[in-house]
């Protein structure tokens, strides 16, 4: 299945609708896995806390 999503811009004009532009609404991107809190056990498998471990490099 294909959606398609677009924000349009109408002109009205001796009583008639025209359409006038439109641009394509991007999907909002949606993480596949929750995101890891600070006080999280560390994702990678060290026992550290993650604000400890990885979070310190982003």
């Amino acid at each position: 299945m294909q959606v398609h999503r677009e924000r349009s811009r109408f002109v009205r004009e001796n009583g008639r609708w025209y359409f006038e532009s439109g641009e394509r609404v991007q999907e909002t991107i949606r993480r596949a896995e929750p995101k890891v809190g600070r006080n999280d056990p560390c994702p990678c498998g060290s026992g550290k806390k993650y604000k400890k471990c990885c979070g310190a490099r982003a």
